[in-house]
Parts: structure tokens; C-alpha cells; sequence
């Protein structure tokens, strides 16, 4: 099964399965074997099919909008990306990993900025160990702390500096040092947040 997800990445059939599945429609198409000519997702299915447990289908959701974000990329890139996992022997590896991932995923947001992610290195955008390295420090967030990243500004976090410390303890910001604050303003001195080369790459491909 682990094969079957970069295959299912280069499949034109996943294009064409999740080019009009918005996600309020995902569930009846994956219940109704629409969506079942997609490698990955007609194998899980027969699962989710067999068990009908909550966690499967929710699994199933992941799957299908990681593969919707995938697929904004050309086909012949998508083609040239598995098979570039072929010759390096990480096919296995990389569908294990991704698999991995987003099994232990918490909500349904993430899997499409691991999507993003991928497809920017399908792209050429990303190298693959940062990519990989990405998508384990996304996994470890709290989804609603990422979205601090789109409009982040180096320096005193002053409200928000709990929420930045929990970004840097996932590795997407780094320590600037401390200011010394104002004795009128009780949030102006703290840690100095910076954006690292991690969250810039997340901000830019992810979010």
C-alpha cells in the first residue's frame, strides 16, 4: 500500500477523481467508489468499506486532500517525480513516511499544506530532505499556530508570544535574543522571534 501513494500522486485518474470533489462532497464519493480508480484511495477504501469506522474515513479525507494539492502540479512533473523515486529506491520510503504522517494527523487542515509542500518539491521548488523535514515538523503543530507564520513579523510577539514559542520549539522560528521592554507597555520585551529558513519555506510553499 505504500507504493500505491506515489503512484497514485502520477495517476492522471486522481486528477480527474478530485478535479470536482469540493471537500463536502469527499465523503459520498469516497462511499460511493468514485473516487476508487485512484490507486491509494480504491485501496483503502474496501476498508473503510469493510469496517466503516470513523477513523478510516477520516483517514480517507486526509489521504484525498493531500492527493487534491499534489495534483496542482503538471502531469509530466508529477511523472517525473515518481520516477525520480524510483531510481532512487524511496518509493517505499516516501509512501511509508507521507502514510505515517497522515494517519497521526489531528485535524484536515494539514494534510493539504503537506500537499502544498510536496507538490512545491514535485516543482523543483523544494529539495526533498526539506520537504520530508517539513512535513514531520507540520505534523507536530497545532494547526491554528501555522497560520501566525502568514503574516509574521520578526521581533516581539507580545499576545501572541505563546503561540510563537510553540513555533519555535517545532523548529520554524529561532531565538533573536531578548529586548528589554518598556515599563509603559508590559508587552513590549521578550524573546525576539525570527522567522528561520524553515518557516520562511512553510510561509512561502505551505501555506
Amino acid at each position: 500500500m505504500n507504493a500505491a501513494l506515489p503512484a497514485s500522486i502520477a495517476s492522471k485518474e486522481t486528477t480527474t477523481a478530485l478535479a470536482t470533489v469540493g471537500d463536502a462532497a469527499l465523503d459520498a464519493a469516497i462511499s460511493s467508489g468514485a473516487l476508487d480508480g485512484v490507486p491509494i484511495l480504491g485501496a483503502a477504501t474496501g476498508i473503510w468499506r469493510a469496517h466503516k469506522e470513523i477513523g478510516q474515513q477520516l483517514f480517507m479525507r486526509k489521504v484525498a486532500r493531500f492527493l487534491r494539492e499534489t495534483n496542482q502540479t503538471a502531469d509530466q512533473e508529477r511523472i517525473d517525480f515518481v520516477d525520480r523515486l524510483k531510481a532512487d529506491g524511496k518509493t517505499e520510503e516516501f509512501g511509508e513516511a507521507i502514510l505515517l504522517i497522515l494517519d497521526r494527523l489531528d485535524d484536515t487542515v494539514k494534510p493539504g499544506i503537506l500537499g502544498r509542500l510536496v507538490a512545491a518539491h514535485i516543482r523543483g521548488d523544494l529539495d526533498y530532505d526539506k520537504m520530508m523535514r517539513l512535513t514531520s515538523i507540520v505534523s507536530r503543530c497545532y494547526a491554528e499556530d501555522l497560520e501566525l507564520l502568514r503574516t509574521f513579523s520578526n521581533g516581539v510577539q507580545r499576545e501572541k508570544t505563546p503561540i510563537a514559542e510553540s513555533l519555535l520549539a517545532a523548529g520554524l522560528l529561532s531565538n533573536g535574543g531578548i529586548h528589554g521592554g518598556d515599563f509603559s507597555d508590559p508587552l513590549a520585551g521578550g524573546i525576539i522571534f525570527n522567522l528561520n529558513e524553515y518557516g520562511d519555506l512553510l510561509k512561502r510553499f505551505g501555506l
